[in-house]
């Protein structure tokens, strides 16, 4: 994998990639200024055929979206001489990966590669320092952090969901419906600090589940 130069990739060309990505479409729409800044401050990437993206046990602080191609999960990146490792699941363009391990400041929990029928894969990643201090809105605006969080908000639910339907008995789907749902004024800094504690509060319900040998595991 590999970062690719901003000369080789026009302006526009830049545009068409992420328009299949709701959280810039989204930012799009409400501000065109940030939308700017968010694809100033986003790295650009290229990875071929089986390149590894993400890496178990790997640490970054980044969060991805898939522009192009298509990306395997997989169970165990090194399963023995011989072996292929098992992919999970896929993850297809216009997707987001990697909230956990940004959220909580912890290895990567899974492999991640792009698939083998896959010629080349395009990527985007932006650091999470740009979000995590939820009181600096000197590169990005209060409407655009709210953007931002509301997409990891729903990320994880998303998965956690997804879970419930396969293991609706689990112990984690009690804890789920205690989660604190924000009922103040929307679009307000508060919002913005009740989003900032679901995700978190989701994101550690989603690696407790990820802690039971059934559970498949969350992306990233």
């Amino acid at each position: 994998m590999k970062a690719v130069e901003r000369a080789i990739y026009t302006p526009d060309r830049i545009r068409r990639l992420v328009s299949g990505v709701p959280f810039f479409n989204e930012i799009l729409r409400q501000d065109a200024a940030q939308f700017d800044v968010l694809l100033e401050r986003c790295e650009l990437l290229e990875a071929g055929s089986g390149d590894v993206v993400i890496r178990q046990g790997g640490s970054d602080s980044g969060l991805y979206f898939l522009l192009r191609g298509q990306l395997a999960v997989l169970a165990d990146a090194s399963p023995g001489p011989g072996t292929a490792p098992k992919v999970l699941n896929h993850i297809s363009p216009g997707e987001v990966f990697g909230t956990l391990s940004m959220l909580r400041d912890t290895p990567r929990t899974a492999t991640i590669c792009v698939d083998a029928a896959t010629r080349e894969a395009v990527l985007a990643r932006i650091d999470f320092v740009f979000f995590s201090n939820i009181t600096d809105f000197s590169v990005f605006t209060l409407p655009t952090k709210l953007a931002f969080y509301h997409m990891v908000v729903h990320n994880i639910r998303w998965t956690l969901e997804v879970n419930r339907m396969q293991e609706p008995h689990h112990e984690v789907v009690s804890l789920l419906r205690k989660v604190p749902v924000f009922s103040g004024e929307r679009g307000s800094q508060a919002e913005l600090v009740a989003l900032h504690q679901q995700a978190h509060i989701l994101a550690d319900l989603l690696c407790r589940w990820n802690g039971t040998p059934a559970s498949t595991g969350a992306l990233g």
